[in-house]
């Protein structure tokens, strides 16, 4: 990136951001720190007024704003590409706030760019996959973001899938994340007295209280999305599929750790990065004669371990 884009990044992010240190500007661009402060100069001496605060860094005085930018077409393509993967990941709730964003960015394109998105728009399809999509409106969303951001007590009814029962909770919002195709607000309950992980589109009837809290008190709800997804260890292991089987894998594959795939004359060799070996061996049963492994002795015992097992089990045993 030469210098003009550089300084023209570093403006958009002072006005993206109440502040930005020399620090996050030195990693971000990957400059160091004293080229960081000599673009802040000259950012001065061109007359866009920059403030510094101690302990928090630079930033934008009130009252000024960047003249509108204009996007690239590929910026814009990247931008309708995302639009499409949202629309097919079921986040309902946020499909029509990116629509209205995305009409915004048509506006300010030049004609050459809004008939390459026009023409782009024609030739993209996402093709869902049985494991992504969630056909269930997340109806309360926004107002959670909301609530996670004003630091604002919760109060709603909530489903517990796993008793069939409905229940009443007020809660400290936390954070929310997006995990197992689903969006998950994390948040300390009142009533348990602990930091909870509630599924938002099982929450009904929500409504935020005036009443406000601290968030600094609380745990941080980082650590509790670090214990439920925590780290493991990868094992790689390489596979040989039939041809006539691994055309109807699909995204299967992708979803088990396939990381490489090549052909050869016997068939399909791939290449997995595997954690939960044991659920990965039950999903090769279903392939019977039609994989080999290939690398993992581990793999090997435990499919030897399955296969002896189911055997004992359906065997017919001749009585004499």
């Amino acid at each position: 990136m030469n210098r003009i884009d550089r300084l023209t990044a570093m403006i958009l992010r002072l006005q993206a951001h109440r502040h930005v240190t020399a620090l996050e500007f030195s990693e971000h661009f990957e400059i160091s720190e004293r080229t960081v402060f000599r673009d802040i100069k000259a950012l001065g001496e061109a007359g866009i007024p920059i403030g510094f605060e101690k302990d928090k860094g630079y930033y934008i005085v009130d009252g000024y704003y960047v003249p509108p930018i204009m996007f690239s077409k590929e910026e814009a393509g990247a931008i309708l590409l995302a639009g499409k993967l949202l629309e097919r990941q079921g986040d309902k709730s946020l499909v029509d706030q990116y629509d209205q964003a995305l009409t915004k960015v048509r506006a300010v394109l030049k004609t050459s760019s809004q008939d390459y998105l026009h023409e782009l728009d024609k030739h993209i399809e996402i093709i869902p996959s049985s494991r992504s999509l969630n056909s269930v409106e997340d109806k309360f969303l926004m107002d959670i973001k909301n609530a996670v951001v004003s630091k604002r007590v919760l109060k709603f009814e909530y489903f517990a899938n796993y008793s069939g029962t409905y229940s009443e909770r007020t809660v400290e919002p936390l954070g929310i994340c997006h995990y197992s195709n689903h969006w998950h607000l994390i948040a300390h309950c009142q009533m348990r007295d602990a930091v909870r992980d509630f599924r938002t589109d099982r929450i009904t009837k929500l409504i935020t209280l005036d009443e406000e809290f601290d968030p600094s008190i609380r745990e941080d709800f980082k650590d509790h999305i670090f214990e439920l997804t925590p780290a493991q260890e990868l094992e790689e292991v390489k596979l040989l599929f039939t041809t006539q089987v691994a055309r109807y894998l699909s995204d299967q594959k992708y979803y088990y750790g396939m990381i490489e795939e090549c052909n050869t004359d016997e068939g399909i060799e791939m290449t997995f990065m595997v954690g939960e070996m044991e659920y990965f061996a039950r999903w090769l049963l279903m392939y019977t004669s039609s994989v080999r492994v290939l690398e993992s002795d581990r793999l090997k015992r435990l499919m030897q371990e399955l296969t002896e097992s189911l055997a004992e089990q359906y065997l017919v045993k001749e009585n004499f």
